[in-house]
């Protein structure tokens, strides 16, 4: 089986290589974009397994967000969004979006993002094959 790829994309180039670092090492392959442009560049070289996407400090960040999930090439990604944003309105925003999971920056650790986007990977890939 080949590796997972994930694409993230957050503004914070410190903060997305240790995550990149951390799945990278649990066996992901890892791009990493540090804004939309970037980030559909990355997905021009092709569509991930997961995306991790930091709306803070992106302009109409969640109009995006919702445009990843409408993209019938991306129907089988999972989208999360790992932000220290944690207001009911942001929540609320991604859910709307079409977010899979939401992580909060400083409440999970990369290792504990890594189990929890795993077992959304691997739900999806169950739903695909039911």
């Amino acid at each position: 089986m080949s590796k997972q790829t994930l694409l993230i994309i957050d503004e914070d180039a410190y903060h997305a290589g240790i995550f990149a670092n951390r799945f990278e090492k649990a066996g992901w392959k890892v791009r990493v974009a540090e804004s939309i442009k970037d980030a559909d560049h990355q997905l021009e070289k092709g569509v991930p397994d997961a995306v991790i996407f930091d709306p803070d400090g992106i302009d109409e960040a969640f109009e995006y967000f919702r445009g990843l999930r409408s993209n019938e090439q991306m129907v089988h990604s999972v989208l999360t969004v790992l932000t220290k944003l944690g207001d009911r309105e942001t929540v609320r925003a991604a859910e709307e979006a079409g977010a899979d999971g939401y992580f909060f920056k400083g409440h999970f650790f990369p290792s504990e993002a890594i189990k929890k986007l795993q077992r959304l990977v691997d739900a999806r890939y169950d739903e695909q094959n039911v």
